[in-house]
């Protein structure tokens, strides 16, 4: 897998550029926080991970996790909380699956194939069904892999490849590997609470998100959707060969007693919680189309610029997308030029220096909107 590319080119002296602190984050995660969030991680509700505080908070912000990514029968699932990383979470996700048999980990992109590793990495045994880095999952061909192997026991994939922006059919490929009665995995950890996600109907078991993500808290959480029915089976089946990354131990502890297995980052938690105030109050449909809204306004304002996206429309999330760069100006320059204007914005596929990406999902107003469009015309005309 290639590396992503260096963002400063040598020789470059970072006093040329504004502090980091004050640089306006573009990115796919982490994101620009809300002020809610930051004054709760500075002043949390509570101090300590086994205060009766701490208990109310953790469950009041399971239920808005919950209700905020869209689901119609909450007591279905259990909103499980790691610390960790989204990919943590995906390997803890992967390695509750592994006592079920043989998987298949759908790739078709930058995060399949870390899962991929994930699982080459700790011996899980699985197969991969890999296809085109700039189109959808199809559905059908998900099916034609179950159909020609039934060994297969569970399915992993992404929902939304980040680094290409690029948008899989959550709902229709869990129906599948439903319709195939095998367990059903997915990294949501880029497009929950960005646009609508329906898990009940993908029938999802287990579905991995971020704090760092769309919610806008702070990084350092992984929180994992379980659906309760199918723990029997995974804690049945189940064969731990690590103790922290234990996902059947942690939801029993946390669903029971509203409390962690082990001491987690008070301050983190808070944060999330005040992540969910701050969206139950905005709104998540109003700020997914906020998202959306955003996204739409700097493509129109790049394309009069002559930058254009490098994936087709119909398979483009909208949250992150990746704009060619004109010719000349290498992404290395361009990350340079724009953070010394405010604003820092990500590499999109690694190792390709020809192309930027951008994403609205945090805390972005309308003015941070016209001021990365005063920046984009004065680096781009230059």
């Amino acid at each position: 897998m290639p590396e992503p590319p260096e963002i400063w080119p040598q020789g470059t002296s970072m006093e040329r550029i504004s502090p980091s602190s004050n640089v306006v984050l573009f990115t796919p995660g982490p994101v620009r926080i809300p002020p809610l969030v930051e004054e709760y991680l500075g002043h949390p509700p509570c101090n300590y991970h086994r205060q009766e505080g701490f208990r109310s908070m953790f469950a009041q912000t399971e239920a808005s996790l919950k209700h905020l990514i869209g689901l119609r029968n909450p007591d279905a699932y259990f909103a499980t909380i790691m610390t960790s990383t989204g990919t943590g979470g995906n390997e803890a996700c992967l390695l509750a699956l592994e006592g079920l048999g043989k998987g298949l980990i759908l790739h078709n992109g930058f995060f399949a194939a870390r899962a991929v590793d994930q699982a080459v990495q700790n011996g899980i045994a699985h197969t991969v069904l890999e296809t085109a880095h700039d189109r959808s999952i199809d559905p059908e061909a998900v099916d034609a892999a179950l159909s020609a192997d039934p060994s297969i026991k569970w399915v992993f994939f992404v929902s939304h490849e980040t680094r290409m922006g690029l948008k899989n059919p959550l709902e229709e490929l869990g129906k599948v590997c439903k319709a195939r009665e095998v367990f059903v995995a997915a990294d949501i950890i880029s497009s929950a609470w960005a646009y609508p996600l329906d898990l009940e109907m993908a029938g999802l078991d287990i579905a991995v998100a971020s704090s760092a993500k769309a919610i806008m808290a702070a990084p350092g959480l992984a929180i994992l959707f379980v659906r309760r029915a199918a723990v029997p089976t995974l804690a049945r089946v189940g064969k731990p060969r690590g103790y922290y990354l234990d996902v059947v131990a942690e939801y029993e502890k946390q669903q029971a007693e509203m409390q962690t297995r082990f001491a987690q980052p008070v301050a983190l938690h808070a944060g999330l919680h005040a992540a969910c105030l701050h969206m139950e109050q905005v709104g998540v449909n109003h700020n997914m189309k906020r998202i959306r809204r955003q996204m739409e306004e700097l493509a129109a304002h790049l394309a009069s610029l002559g930058v254009h996206p490098l994936l087709d429309e119909p398979f483009r999330s909208w949250i992150a997308v990746n704009f060619r760069l004109p010719e000349g100006m290498p992404y290395r320059e361009f990350a340079l030029r724009m953070e010394s204007e405010g604003y820092y914005l990500l590499y999109g596929i690694p190792g390709d220096d020809t192309h930027f990406q951008l994403s609205t999902i945090g805390d972005l107003s309308d003015e941070h909107v016209r001021g990365i469009e005063q920046a984009f015309t004065r680096v781009l005309t230059r």
